[in-house]
């Protein structure tokens, strides 16, 4: 990859974890101190963009998202922000512009309601049965976040899709737990999803 689309890379990787001001200083750091060396330098990079206590715990997702969006095709990369010349203003408006719907926004309040209020095993079998579930086109972004590996949603996806990731879900909890407490973990979750959405113009029902 050049120069460029390594940026790039740097910036959709990163976006999920930090806000404006700490990606700008982000894709600055890397170009002026990492952009030449080996790939392996990421480790250290990585570090040094845990600017608040709270990254430190999501280093290795952080590492993880760098070098998946360094994989990724040149057209699911966030514009370039420039040579050390994006500022806050760019960098907002290519969030605003990246900013999942709200149809996606409710789909991820509601499979992560679902998926907080199991054990570890059951989170871990229905994670795994969305990935395969998932079609090779649909999103190396979608894929990444629900195995895990990112914090939010960077774009938005079609209804259709969304529900029936939330319908393999609910399989995957009746097959895992039965259909009674499948229904009362969904149940909650919706009530968590619709109060933690309420500000949001999607009813969290349309995704069921």
């Amino acid at each position: 990859m050049d120069i460029v689309l390594r940026r790039r890379a740097v910036l959709t990787g990163l976006r999920p974890f930090l806000d404006d001001e700490e990606l700008l200083s982000a894709v600055s750091l890397w170009e002026r101190d990492y952009a030449h060396q080996p790939s392996f330098a990421l480790s250290s990079f990585i570090s040094r963009c845990c600017f608040r206590a709270e990254l430190k715990v999501q280093r290795g997702q952080m590492l993880r998202a760098v070098v998946s969006a360094m994989e990724l095709p040149e057209a699911q990369l966030l514009p370039d922000p420039g040579s050390l010349g994006g500022d806050t203003i760019s960098l907002g408006a290519q969030a605003a512009a990246t900013k999942p719907d709200e149809q996606t926004r409710m789909f991820a309040l509601l499979l992560a309601a679902m998926l907080v209020n199991l054990d570890a095993r059951t989170e871990g079998t229905i994670r795994g049965r969305l990935l395969t579930h998932l079609k090779a086109d649909e999103g190396q972004g979608l894929r990444d976040w629900l195995a895990g590996h990112g914090t939010e949603l960077s774009q938005s996806y079609s209804l259709a899709l969304l529900r029936d990731l939330i319908n393999q879900a609910y399989v995957a909890m009746c097959e895992a737990l039965g259909p009674v407490k499948a229904d009362q973990v969904l149940a909650l979750a919706i009530r968590q999803a619709d109060a933690q959405g309420a500000r949001l113009g999607f009813r969290v029902h349309d995704l069921l």
